[in-house]
């Protein structure tokens, strides 16, 4: 951690109260760099799967030069973070400039239940020209819980990105930054995070532009159906004896966070089992809410019908997924080339079980995917494994983020949506955990866009390396990014 003896300090005066940040310095000059800025009250006791409260002022200077606790989760079986979590962090190369600058918001590389942003440092953005935000909210039950009722309507991760937004569009103007120039990035289940922000009218006039990186609000792990079933399931693992949704709710805030954390992993790893190639649907996620009279919603209504019927927020897009997306299972999964006989002896297994098929038309499709995916090859084997991760990538990945193209392109053609493909693997000296990064996977793109820490450490002043051309195409991508936050659009030149 930072000793606030060494540094040298920076005052901002915020429209809650003063703040003081501290310099930076880096290969490339000095960086102001601001941490644990209160955005909302703490969701603990009675606010807990409750909407974010507005922060109360203050008059004392707050310290912001040391790193907040991150959302609560649980990783190698351990805890970590905090439900004490509302903070924002901003990073720049210049508090006073004669131009507002950009605002590049990032909401992160997470499941809804984990998050990894603390791998990341985002120096390279702000030598580009613009001001890098990002905050804590919550994940997981915290963050997801819903019975669609006032004391645990859902979706208040969301709402916590909302207020952050807010506070951005307030305040932002003090550290040199431009209000009406926010772009917001965000990948994997960051990404339908991104994407969702663009469906809901609370997030309205918030942010200018989004880049939305692997995944969409299409993908099957970006919403959930029916809240209270998982409120159910936690419940009785807890051994709560209560029926009615509101009155479960009032027991789980008695419970510690750690207790519904470990129970949520617990039914998280048994949701896993069983789907294969499903590793990133979470228990607790976003979903449609119940218009409750004198709340706010999110979301009251089906992403598709919204994108359909064009009543969202529309501002010009990146989007887009690298080639094969599926082939990061082989690093999460110990044993994920072990199922191919099972797949060899019935051949319904291929067919993804999202899709709910009944048996008698399981047989056809798995054929069918058979056929085009695999050729004159009868059965998949250690020489069809490149085909098996191109179903697994098209099918979990790719066709949802090609479908929201699709539809954006179709039902908001006055937006413009630029579209990539990553097909270059990186070569990334990155710690074994992160090893997915080298390669066309999924959270692959990250690295050209973020230096990466060696370990995760937030204040780790080493980062990893990576080869001539790793580094030469970082270069053009985090060019293309920050020209897209200042400008709307993507130079050719960088392609």
């Amino acid at each position: 951690m930072n000793t606030s003896e060494n540094l040298s300090k920076c005052l901002i005066e915020t429209k809650d109260g003063p703040i003081m940040g501290y310099i930076d310095k880096g290969e490339e000059g000095i960086y102001y760099k601001f941490k644990r800025i209160p955005y909302a009250k703490p969701p603990l006791g009675t606010l807990r799967f409750r909407p974010p409260s507005a922060v109360t002022p203050w008059k004392e200077v707050i310290d912001c030069t040391q790193d907040a606790d991150y959302p609560i989760y649980l990783h190698d079986e351990k805890i970590v973070g905090s439900e004490d979590c509302l903070y924002i962090e901003i990073s720049t190369k210049s508090i006073k400039n004669n131009t507002p600058m950009p605002v590049m918001f990032w909401i992160g590389t997470y499941v809804f239940s984990v998050n990894i942003d603390n791998y990341f440092n985002p120096s390279l953005l702000n030598d580009h020209g613009v001001i890098f935000v990002r905050c804590g909210f919550r994940l997981g039950p915290f963050g997801f819980l819903s019975i669609n009722e006032f004391n645990a309507p859902g979706n208040c991760g969301l709402k916590d990105l909302v207020m952050a937004l807010k506070w951005v569009q307030n305040n932002i103007d003090k550290f040199g930054g431009d209000p009406n120039n926010v772009t917001i990035f965000g990948s994997s289940t960051g990404g339908s995070a991104v994407h969702l922000l663009m469906m809901s009218p609370m997030a309205s006039g918030l942010f200018h532009k989004a880049i939305i990186q692997s995944s969409s609000v299409l993908n099957n792990w970006s919403l959930t159906k029916n809240p209270i079933l998982s409120v159910m399931e936690l419940s009785k693992k807890l051994g709560i004896t209560k029926l009615h949704p509101v009155e479960i709710v009032e027991e789980l805030r008695l419970f510690s966070a750690e207790e519904i954390i470990k129970t949520t992993f617990y039914l998280e790893d048994k949701l896993a089992k069983l789907d294969d190639c499903n590793f990133f649907d979470s228990f607790f996620k976003p979903c449609i809410e119940n218009d409750l009279e004198g709340l706010p919603a999110f979301l009251t209504k089906s992403p598709i019908l919204i994108l359909k019927t064009g009543n969202f927020n529309k501002v010009p897009i990146i989007i887009g997924s690298n080639n094969i997306e599926g082939s990061v299972l082989q690093f999460i999964n110990n044993d994920f080339y072990t199922n191919f006989h099972k797949y060899n002896e019935d051949i319904c297994h291929i067919v993804p079980k999202s899709l709910s098929c009944e048996p008698k038309y399981s047989k056809d499709i798995g054929q069918k995917l058979l056929k085009f995916y695999f050729g004159d090859e009868c059965e998949i084997n250690e020489n069809t494994k490149t085909q098996y991760l191109q179903l697994i990538s098209d099918y979990y990945f790719l066709y949802y983020v090609n479908k929201t193209v699709r539809l954006h392109s179709e039902f908001a053609p006055e937006s413009p949506v630029f579209y990539y493909i990553v097909n270059c693997a990186g070569e990334w000296s990155v710690p074994e955990e992160l090893s997915y990064f080298c390669n066309l996977g999924h959270s692959a793109e990250i690295p050209f866009i973020f230096q990466i820490r060696t370990t995760n450490s937030p204040v780790d002043p080493k980062m990893c390396k990576g080869s001539r051309d790793s580094i030469t195409t970082r270069s053009r991508v985090v060019k293309m990014w920050t020209n897209f936050a200042k400008f709307g659009y993507v130079d050719k030149n960088y392609l």
